[in-house]
């Protein structure tokens, strides 16, 4: 099951995807990612059956714990193997608000999915309908699911 990281392990995520990833949110580069990346464009409407697409690219990759980014919003640990849908919340009665699981492409947040150990990672941008992909086992997984993924390479001369 997800679990809501704590204020702590929070920040320390954070730090670490500002000073190692430089992420900048209102920047041209708003990643400079440390790996092999890749940059895709949505040519669609992103669907559930895309999600479990990812997640099963997850799967098959051997990633078994990973974290779930939500800029600004809760972040989680989670496993790819649980199946949640791009819909899930729930209502937490301790904090007296709603928890919502961000879904693999952004939906007007960034929303970013590390492995444990920040070696793969799926950087979602939400205003420029992008991602980046970062590992070279996870850029091939994606190469090879692009087009039931309905992604486009992006022009990095754009």
């Amino acid at each position: 099951m997800q679990t809501i990281l704590d204020k702590q392990q929070y920040d320390k995520i954070w730090d670490r995807v500002y000073s190692e990833f430089g992420f900048r949110r209102t920047e041209a580069d708003w990643l400079c990612l440390p790996l092999k990346q890749k940059r895709y464009h949505l040519s669609g409407i992103w669907t559930a059956a895309q999600e479990q697409l990812v997640n099963s690219i997850f799967i098959g990759l051997g990633f078994r714990q990973m974290y779930a980014l939500d800029w600004q919003h809760d972040c989680f640990v989670y496993s790819p193997e649980e199946q949640i849908s791009p819909d899930d919340s729930y209502y937490d009665a301790a904090r007296e608000c709603n928890v919502y699981f961000p879904s693999y492409y952004p939906d007007g947040d960034f929303h970013f999915f590390l492995t444990q150990d920040f070696r793969y990672g799926l950087f979602g941008h939400p205003w420029r309908a992008e991602i980046i992909v970062m590992g070279d086992a996870l850029i091939e997984a994606f190469e090879n699911q692009k087009a039931q993924l309905l992604l486009s390479d992006v022009n990095e001369g754009a």
